[in-house]
C-alpha cells in the first residue's frame, strides 16, 4: 500500500506520545493519552481496527475490548455534567401570535385504580423496583383510553371553555 506524501502517519504519532509517557503506565492510561488523535481519525471515518492496528505498529498492543471499554470511559468523562438529558425546548415570546389560540389539553394520568404502586420518580434503585412490581390493570387502561379518543374526536361544550 502506498501512502501519500502530504498525509501525516499517524503512527509516528502514537509513538511520540507513547514514547513521552512513562512506560509504567497501564495500557488504559497510554489510550487516554491518545484518544484526543484518535477521536479525529474517528471523525474522519478511520475504522477502529485500522486504528488498533496503528497502534500495535506504534508498540501499544490493544485488545479490542479494553479499546472499546476506554474509549466509552473517555467519552464519558468528557461530557459535560450540566448537561440534561433531553435538551428541553424553550418557546421565545413573540409581541403577536400568528396562529390562533388553541386550547391545549395535557394528558391525564390514568387513574389510581389502572395502575397501583407507582412512583412518584425514579431516583433510587428502590423506585425501579416499585416500577417492576407494579400492578397494571389492563382493562382499565384501555377503557381510559377510548375515553380520551372519545373526548378529542366529540369535544363537548364543557370541554371546549
Amino acid at each position: 500500500m502506498t501512502e501519500h506524501p502530504t498525509k501525516p502517519d499517524p503512527v509516528a504519532h502514537y509513538r511520540a506520545v507513547l514514547d513521552s509517557l512513562d512506560p509504567r503506565l497501564r495500557i488504559a492510561s497510554k489510550l487516554r493519552a491518545l484518544f484526543p488523535m484518535i477521536e479525529t481519525q474517528v471523525a474522519a471515518g478511520v475504522p477502529h481496527a485500522a486504528i488498533m492496528e496503528d497502534l500495535a505498529q506504534a508498540g501499544l498492543a490493544v485488545r479490542p475490548t479494553t479499546y472499546i471499554t476506554t474509549l466509552r470511559r473517555w467519552r464519558k468523562a468528557k461530557r459535560p455534567q450540566t448537561a440534561p438529558a433531553v435538551p428541553v425546548a424553550t418557546p421565545t415570546p413573540t409581541a403577536h401570535r400568528t396562529a390562533p389560540d388553541t386550547p391545549r389539553t395535557t394528558p391525564t394520568p390514568p387513574p389510581m385504580d389502572a395502575i397501583q404502586g407507582r412512583p412518584h420518580g425514579i431516583e433510587t434503585p428502590s423506585d425501579l423496583r416499585q416500577i417492576r412490581n407494579m400492578r397494571v390493570d389492563l382493562e382499565a387502561l384501555r377503557r381510559e383510553g377510548q375515553e380520551q379518543r372519545q373526548k378529542a374526536t366529540n369535544p363537548t361544550p364543557q370541554d371546549k371553555e
